[in-house]
């Protein structure tokens, strides 16, 4: 680990001893330096983000079920896809976030993520019966034979 001490005009570096905490690479470092990783120790700021991080991949997972429930798309594909995203998000906390969150904030985020595949499943098989339905009634409606009356020459009132 190097710790960078910046004066003006002149920088020093310093070696560190081995650090252990989470591990973050930014997407694109711009200016005069560019910064290849970031490691947070504290383990306040390290629940925060990872909390941070959570809620907006478990958000933006909400976001795509609801979109897919109230579309009218039935399709495998999507329900595939939806359930998908689930197990990913299960796989980045168990892989990526497991060794640095509290025991509660990891039972937590779990039980969150079972509670929405439950309600997801539970919803379009819903939606699904309620579709079959629809659709055998229409059917049924239109295989009706409904007598027609003829009308007869003559005078109206």
């Amino acid at each position: 680990m190097i710790y960078l001490k910046r004066k003006v005009k002149k920088c020093k570096f310093k070696e560190m001893g081995e650090l252990v905490g989470l591990e973050l690479k930014p997407r694109g470092s711009k200016g005069v330096m560019k910064v290849r990783a970031i490691l947070i120790c504290d383990e306040d700021m390290k629940n925060k983000y990872i909390r941070r991080q959570l809620d907006k991949k478990f958000s933006n997972v909400c976001d795509k079920i609801y979109n897919f429930l109230i579309s009218e798309d039935d399709s495998e594909d999507g329900v595939k896809a939806c359930l998908g995203e689930i197990e990913k998000l299960k796989s980045v906390i168990f892989n990526k976030y497991k060794e640095h969150m509290k025991n509660k904030m990891y039972k937590e985020f779990l039980a969150k993520i079972v509670i929405a595949e439950k309600e997801f499943r539970d919803k379009y098989r819903e939606k699904e019966f309620f579709t079959k339905l629809i659709n055998d009634t229409f059917k049924s409606f239109n295989n009706v034979n409904v007598p027609v009356e003829e009308m007869e020459k003559g005078r109206s009132r």
